[in-house]
């Protein structure tokens, strides 16, 4: 996170302020300083004096060459010697392995049939099943996990086993959220809704107290798996904010869940959403009124310190008539406070800001744009790598010397 928070910084600084070009005499020291700093680093690993020791470079090659990975025949990772089959002791073993990696849906079958199915085996079916899919280029991942019907088979499975009613399973976040996609592809979302009202119920009676925190952060999980499936194997980006909102309404409106329950519950898949839609909501196609009722209802479910970034974040991905002044005002708080509003969320709150940047320089307003830059280097120098030491020492010269050479390729 926090290098790519570097890189849109150097990016959006050299749009902003283009370098001049060095004059001989300023490129020959930048060169010397680069010669310097090399010669030192190298002197650091291989002392002058350790050319005949075993610690000289060409001993360390030499070691390398001679390796036995080098020398040696590796086996087939196919035969039968390499997978083990040949073997009595290891063979059935292994082609129970092969089985489950090569046809995951017949092997959970199988499983279910001998009453040897549990949690583990269907979660390493879920995850064989959808790498064979995502691997194969001639699959169309989303029709291809509703073609599986592996949902329906793990669902039925759960029924009849007498785990559906006792739904241990969903403290489990890696079954749940690699169900959730192929229930997903096949429409089948009343399950979906179901484990959600019932965990909800469930996680407001004293006996689950103790557990109460970490059975919340389930709940919300398995909440962002929905909206994670529904936007990416479902109907999009819109269907999931619809399916948000919904799921909020319906919980608010339960006499069994408390309004704080149903808030921290829905501020993991909420914060989900925002960043999904900062990053693919102009070529989402999400309508205008889906848009303002999700930006309404920010004001429900978020962090209080987190309603006017979010609210400013919505304004400034919108897909069609982008606006900064909310996140004007928001960075104006932030500099006032001298980055105290910011805490907590700082690398969210440096995402804002450069994204208000970027569109301030989109629509022109360079001398707004500038001293957005101006607060995030003065507010978050950590979270953009300008932490540096002094200049004056050795390594903050170096740093510099690098600083420029970016400034330089990026021209």
């Amino acid at each position: 996170m926090r290098k790519s928070l570097t890189l849109s910084w150097r990016f959006l600084t050299s749009k902003l302020h283009k370098p001049l070009p060095l004059n001989r005499r300023e490129a020959q020291q930048l060169l010397n300083r680069l010669n310097e700093s090399f010669n030192r680093n190298l002197d650091s690993q291989y002392p002058q004096g350790l050319g005949h020791s075993e610690h000289s470079p060409d001993n360390h090659i030499q070691s390398l060459l001679k390796s036995p990975l080098f020398g040696n025949k590796r086996p087939q990772h196919n035969s039968p010697s390499a997978l083990g089959i040949g073997s009595n002791e290891h063979g059935p073993l292994v082609r129970d392995l092969v089985f489950a990696v090569e046809q995951p849906v017949r092997f959970l079958k199988q499983q279910i049939a001998d009453g040897k199915a549990n949690l583990d085996t269907a979660n390493l079916a879920l995850d064989n099943q959808m790498k064979k899919i995502l691997a194969s280029p001639t699959l169309n991942p989303k029709e291809n996990l509703k073609i599986s019907e592996m949902g329906s088979l793990i669902v039925n499975w759960l029924w009849s086993s007498g785990q559906y009613e006792r739904m241990e399973f969903i403290k489990d976040r890696t079954f749940t959220t690699r169900l959730i996609p192929f229930l997903v592809a096949e429409r089948q979302y009343k399950p979906v809704w179901e484990w959600l009202q019932r965990s909800c119920s469930t996680v407001c009676q004293p006996s689950v107290k103790e557990a109460r925190l970490s059975f919340q952060k389930d709940i919300g999980m398995m909440l962002k798996a929905l909206l994670q499936s529904e936007f990416t194997y479902g109907s999009g980006l819109e269907s999931a904010m619809q399916l948000f909102m919904t799921s909020y309404k319906s919980l608010t409106l339960s006499s069994h869940v408390s309004i704080a329950i149903t808030q921290r519950i829905h501020t993991f898949a909420g914060a989900y959403l925002m960043w999904a839609y900062a990053s693919h909501g102009a070529s989402a196609g999400v309508n205008d009124h889906t848009i303002k009722d999700f930006e309404q209802s920010v004001g429900q479910w978020a962090p209080r310190n987190m309603v006017a970034p979010y609210r400013a974040l919505i304004d400034l991905c919108h897909p069609w008539t982008p606006k900064a002044s909310r996140a004007l005002q928001w960075i104006s708080m932030i500099e006032s406070s001298n980055g105290q509003l910011a805490k907590g969320n700082r690398q969210a709150n440096v995402q804002i800001g450069l994204k208000t940047v970027e569109v301030l320089l989109a629509q022109g307003s360079t001398k707004d744009a500038a001293h957005v830059m101006k607060v995030i280097q003065t507010t978050f120098a950590s979270e953009i790598g300008l932490d540096r030491r002094s200049p004056d020492s050795r390594e903050g010269q170096e740093e510099s010397t690098l600083r420029s050479l970016d400034m330089l390729l990026a021209t």
